[in-house]
């Protein structure tokens, strides 16, 4: 199995594309990459999910690095950015592969400011362990790994166990996005829900949520223990439906495995992660000094039209969180996401943080006293479909394909990767999977849902005929 290389990181199935010498070969890269922008001794922390691999992985890791290395353990995508930043050190690796399943494994190289890094960072990286990938592990070990080093003066590695203190400073990170007034506003609306980490990281959000004397019922809570798909969507949060019967819990939260994403399952069903990032930018745009918002362009027109009722300025990037939140801090501005995938970026966060989406969702909800479909029928309708294709042909020669039977339609944009297509109320978009191997993603997002079923079958079916 071939790996996954993007501006979103590295990912492949374990001992299938990517073993020890893959993850030793690209933590090497990447040491180098930071060696080669600072002149001084490096710090970096490094995290893992819950995976099966992730000690094989980690040990693999760990031997490539030099300078002070602080573990963090088991620790979540955001609680890893924020480590780098707590911590003050040079750069970060998170050993996950976020929404893949447990037998995928990877990694998220992270920048100073740990944030994941950017494309053209990305792609140096990428680079240069594909000038070493092919090496013998001697002629890498003695040229590369181990060049001019004395046996006699090894030592050992330095490695400081910071476990209990980023979980109780990240704790504190996220509930310090409310005010005194919103704590006291969410305690004492007394909320019940349903969480489900599904043996992820995201198990510490009971123990946070608590705190705000929220009630909740865990399932799943055994870390490693994966008793569902890994990516948390309306197949696989269904069942969360029965945990809600009765009148007790306001909703279900589900995670993925480094919790930088979480869907809420309601007795209705799924509010998709373009709802939520639509309710949580309705919130925050209105008291906004700097009214603005950046969104990848897979996400729903919900969205944009909340940034319009707001008079605030709209911004698009590629798919990629990197991409949201470089705009984001260009722009100033509170809020970004990927609707599209579930995640809401707030600053001064640098990534999607499925934890600090549900507390502020939690905090809607305490103040405006009332329950999330309620809130979710008041925003504007779109219906958004996503489908994916299995996709192993010519991706340019059935975009031209594409290009030329929409272009009478509809407004053609290919600015971003992948082939987008804007009508008035509506849009459909044809990108590749930076995540999936040979995976084309079809996105329609329409304001009427016979529009939307008629966009994707028109789209399913020309890519079919166009292989």
């Amino acid at each position: 199995m071939p790996l996954v290389e993007s501006f979103s990181g590295i990912r492949g199935v374990y001992d299938d594309g990517l073993d020890e010498q893959v993850a030793l070969r690209y933590a090497y890269s990447y040491l180098g990459f930071l060696k080669n922008n600072s002149s001084k001794k490096l710090k970096i922390v490094i995290g893992t999910d819950t995976r099966p691999s992730k000690e094989i992985i980690k040990n693999a890791v760990l031997e490539a690095l030099d300078g002070e290395i602080i573990d963090l353990g088991i620790a979540s995508t955001p609680m890893v950015e924020f480590g780098v930043r707590h911590f003050k050190v040079d750069g970060g690796i998170i050993i996950t592969a976020s929404h893949n399943e447990p037998y995928w494994n990877g990694f998220k190289f992270l920048g100073k400011d740990g944030a994941v890094l950017s494309s053209k960072d990305m792609d140096a990286i990428i680079k240069q362990y594909s000038n070493i990938k092919n090496l013998s592990d001697k002629d890498f070990f003695d040229k590369h790994l181990y060049k001019n080093i004395n046996p006699k003066s090894i030592k050992l590695k330095k490695i400081i166990k910071k476990y209990e203190e980023i979980n109780k400073a990240y704790s504190a990170y996220v509930l310090g996005f409310l005010t005194k007034q919103d704590k006291e506003k969410v305690k004492n609306s007394r909320l019940k829900i349903v969480v489900d980490p599904n043996g992820g990281t995201g198990i510490i959000a009971k123990q946070i949520l608590e705190k705000l004397n929220v009630k909740v019922k865990a399932i799943n809570m055994e870390s490693g223990i994966f008793n569902r798909k890994i990516e948390p969507d309306e197949g696989s949060l269904f069942y969360l439906a029965n945990e809600l019967r009765g009148k007790e819990y306001a909703f279900a939260a589900g995670f993925d495995c480094d919790a930088d994403r979480v869907e809420i399952m309601t007795r209705k069903g799924l509010v998709s992660g373009n709802q939520l990032l639509a309710l949580i930018a309705d919130d925050i745009l209105k008291n906004a000094k700097n009214k603005a918002i950046v969104v990848n362009n897979a996400t729903s027109l919900v969205v944009k039209e909340i940034a319009r009722k707001h008079k605030a300025k709209y911004a698009e990037t590629d798919v990629g969180e990197t991409n949201v939140v470089q705009d984001m801090y260009k722009l100033k501005a509170p809020i970004g996401g990927e609707g599209s995938s579930g995640g809401v970026i707030i600053t001064d966060s640098r990534c999607r943080d499925g934890i600090l989406t549900l507390i502020h969702i939690l905090k809607i909800l305490a103040y405006k006293n009332k329950k999330i479909n309620e809130l979710v029928e008041e925003l504007p309708r779109y219906h958004n479909i996503k489908e994916k294709v299995d996709f192993k042909g010519d991706e340019e020669k059935i975009f031209n394909k594409l290009k030329a039977y929409y272009r009478e339609k509809g407004k053609v944009n290919n600015k971003f990767s992948g082939l987008k297509i804007n009508f008035e109320n509506s849009y459909v978009l044809f990108r590749t999977s930076k995540t999936e191997v040979n995976v084309l993603r079809i996105i329609v997002d329409a304001s009427k849902k016979s529009e939307a079923v008629k966009l994707v079958d028109e789209a399913l079916k020309l890519v079919k005929n166009g292989r």
